[in-house]
């Protein structure tokens, strides 16, 4: 018992190893990289938001008599309309920190867990490369973590269930671990973001699927170290899961093709029987051109 806890406390140990370097250098050279043309990014768009106000603004209204006239309340907020539409497509003008080194260690899991939500990317040449050299050595060191992580997830599970063997039942555990993970994933990001509960689940949902849209983002410190750890930890079960019920599907679909070709054959036969049954009302002429055919 002692030997076979040995190795798994290597590879634990491995892993953690592992990922402690990859989020540490790739955070360290991701935010050398990019934050400085994420503040350039910022002055810029805030430098059109301001000529964009120029051009319409009435410089009388932050007079106090003008204030409260009509004219100027719209004005104030087309101001809002005016920045949110900013915000929404990807012109933000305040620093979300991003690219800071907490910021470049998020980033750097949804790369090497292929997420990629599509709004988080880098900018600069030199981030662009890195990215694609990074990525090439972390995909396969992060598959092996995930692998790792989500095995021993269902590990802890598994023993609650008396019928270990039969794969409809590690497929049933696999499915309540993930819905659990949704729910908890819901009601995390619901706490940390101004998100309801069914976009949180969303959020959640997509995470573990490794879709990113990139619709939703956390958007604060700990709202990213919460997605950081709900990604390392839920992924592994995720994968695991889809993959059995993707071996469950095969098998099923194999059963199905031969019962399918069962049934053909026997229907071919029968149909086959009966042509020949047939031959005896049929014309000799007819017969013997059937046959030279």
């Amino acid at each position: 018992m002692a030997a076979e806890k040995r190795p798994e406390a290597s590879n634990i140990a491995w892993c953690i190893t592992s990922l402690g370097v990859l989020l540490i250098s790739g955070g360290f050279v991701f935010s050398r990289l990019e934050r400085g043309a994420e503040l350039e990014h910022y002055q810029r768009n805030k430098f059109f938001y301001q000529q964009m106000r120029e051009l319409y603004e009435m410089k009388a209204c932050k007079r106090d008599w003008m204030k409260d006239m009509e004219f100027c309340r719209k004005q104030e907020e087309f101001h809002g309309l005016l920045k949110q539409f900013f915000e929404r497509s990807g012109n933000e003008m305040e620093d979300r920190k991003m690219w800071t080194f907490t910021g470049s260690v998020f980033f750097v899991i949804t790369l090497v867990t292929t997420l990629g939500y599509g709004n988080f990317h880098p900018r600069t040449p030199q981030g662009q490369l890195f990215t694609v050299l990074f990525g090439i050595v972390g995909l396969p060191v992060m598959c092996y973590i995930l692998s790792h992580f989500g095995r021993l997830i269902v590990d802890v599970w598994m023993p609650l269930c008396s019928s270990m063997n039969s794969r409809e039942v590690r497929i049933a555990v696999l499915c309540v671990v993930l819905v659990a993970f949704i729910l908890i994933g819901g009601a995390l990001f619901e706490a940390l973001e101004s998100w309801s509960f069914l976009e949180s689940c969303y959020f959640s949902a997509m995470t573990l699927m490794s879709i990113g849209f990139g619709d939703f983002l956390p958007s604060s410190f700990y709202s990213r170290l919460a997605a950081s750890i709900f990604i390392l930890l839920g992924l592994g079960v995720a994968s695991s899961f889809i993959a059995l019920l993707q071996v469950h599907v095969q098998l099923r679909g194999e059963v199905f093709a031969k019962q399918l070709t069962s049934w053909y054959n026997t229907v071919t036969t029968e149909c086959g029987g009966g042509n020949e049954e047939d031959d005896d009302f049929m014309p000799q002429s007819n017969r013997n051109a059937r046959i030279a055919g």
